[in-house]
């Protein structure tokens, strides 16, 4: 009987070092966590109030677009990358418009960013921050993992789907620390607002068109349609 009371005592002492080394582990990594969420830049900058740049025009950033350069048609988005309609959009009505209308030729599509919050803003510069190629494809990775990163979990679970998409640990913390990408996706928000007098997410220009909100896809077809019976004399 005394040796089981030793060996009990024996097991209760090494599962309470256990959770303790346990408890000083998580404690550690989430201070280190949130140590790194302070640091970045992006997320210490306000992105709700018109800002300071944007008097920036000249804003280098090439357009994210696919399609025929010279099509009749050109859909230009303005998203917000935590948007949930915008999202659904890209999960189901873009599919179509790529389907029966970019692959052919007929549209030209262009995507800008619209951050409604800094994690919009944060997922939009890693877009950025990827080979120009991997943009657009990680733009939808991204609509299509939104449940998962938008959590408290968020810049760990970005870092991951950033590093698929080819940007290394030091690169993705670089990438929210770029000041100057902040500057350019925040002026290419403040333009739209100047143009378009864009709002909300998700926006879209149909050739000069203004449609907001996340609409059917029949409701795209029918411009579409409209504006190829004018460019084909019918």
């Amino acid at each position: 009987k005394q040796m089981q009371n030793n060996q009990y005592r024996k097991f209760i002492y090494f599962t309470s070092l256990i959770l303790f080394i346990g408890f000083l582990y998580y404690n550690y990594s989430f201070k280190e966590s949130s140590k790194l969420e302070n640091d970045l830049l992006v997320l210490n900058t306000d992105i709700s109030e018109p800002y300071e740049y944007s008097s920036i025009t000249n804003v280098a950033l090439e357009e994210l677009s696919m399609g025929n350069a010279n099509a009749p048609v050109t859909i230009i988005e303005y998203a917000s990358m935590t948007c949930s309609h915008c999202a659904e959009f890209h999960n189901t009505t873009f599919q179509e418009i790529k389907k029966n209308h970019i692959n052919n030729g007929e549209v030209r599509y262009i995507f800008r960013e619209f951050p409604i919050d800094k994690l919009a803003m944060a997922t939009s510069m890693l877009a950025r921050c990827v080979d120009n190629n991997v943009s657009l494809p990680f733009i939808e990775v991204l609509f299509k993992t939104r449940d998962q990163w938008i959590s408290e979990d968020a810049i760990s679970v970005l870092k991951n789907l950033s590093k698929q998409a080819g940007l290394s640990s030091e690169e993705f913390d670089n990438c929210l620390n770029n000041q100057t990408l902040l500057d350019e996706l925040i002026s290419i928000k403040d333009q739209a607002t100047k143009d378009y007098n864009i709002t909300s997410t998700p926006s879209f220009v149909i050739n000069g068109k203004i449609i907001t909100g996340n609409k059917p896809y029949s409701s795209f077809k029918e411009e579409i349609d409209k504006i190829l019976q004018s460019y084909r004399g019918i």
